[in-house]
């Protein structure tokens, strides 16, 4: 009887090791499996162009539609009725890691006259096209389209900027406006050219 008790542990031990071998070599598996690779490529819609593209300048608003067009993603914009008045707009190509990425700017003004620029980046990763200068501020930022937002400041401007996966979205407004940045951040809307809809 007790030889049948060793007999029973020997074997237990057997198993409950094999078991946590395989288990083990599942874990290493799913890892290796899961791991990206280097070599791959970027998708498509996240690769910088290999050829610049002539620059948009706008000068009304009824024309943004072509802003639109000309750029990659979705550009942010102020909705209609959000009070605010359209001044100008560019979108142009800016240079990134392996090739031209396109910065869409559009500068509105509130009814007092302050500015507020709006700058759509992409790729989306293109983290040094943001203005630089600022400093982190451990404020509460709004959400902008869904995505957890950043706000920066300096001694002049408040920068609020997301990325969603498509493009980066940076808002800069005057220190002045800082208390309105929750109001301005919700009248803000991605459009997107009817051609990619």
């Amino acid at each position: 009887m007790a030889g049948g008790k060793k007999v029973r542990k020997v074997l237990l031990r057997i198993v409950g090791t094999v078991i946590a071998i395989a288990v083990m070599a599942l874990l290493a598996a799913s890892l290796i499996i899961a791991k990206p690779q280097d070599g791959d490529p970027a998708p498509a819609a996240t690769r910088p162009f290999t050829d610049a593209s002539p620059a948009v300048t706008i000068e009304d608003e009824l024309d943004l539609s072509q802003l639109f067009a000309a750029f990659p993603a979705p550009v942010m914009s102020f909705m209609g009725g959000s009070g605010m008045t359209f001044v100008s707009a560019t979108c142009a190509d800016a240079a990134v890691d392996g090739g031209f990425g396109r910065v869409a700017t559009l500068n509105w003004q509130t009814a007092e006259g302050e500015p507020v620029r709006l700058r759509s980046i992409w790729p989306a990763g293109a983290l040094d096209l943001l203005e630089g200068g600022y400093h982190f501020m451990p404020y509460t930022s709004p959400a902008l389209f869904g995505s957890s937002s950043v706000r920066m400041e300096n001694d002049q401007t408040v920068r609020i900027h997301a990325a969603t996966d498509q493009a980066l979205y940076e808002v800069l407004l005057p220190r002045a406006l800082s208390p309105e940045t929750g109001n301005i951040c919700r009248a803000l809307q991605l459009y997107a050219s009817e051609a990619r809809e």
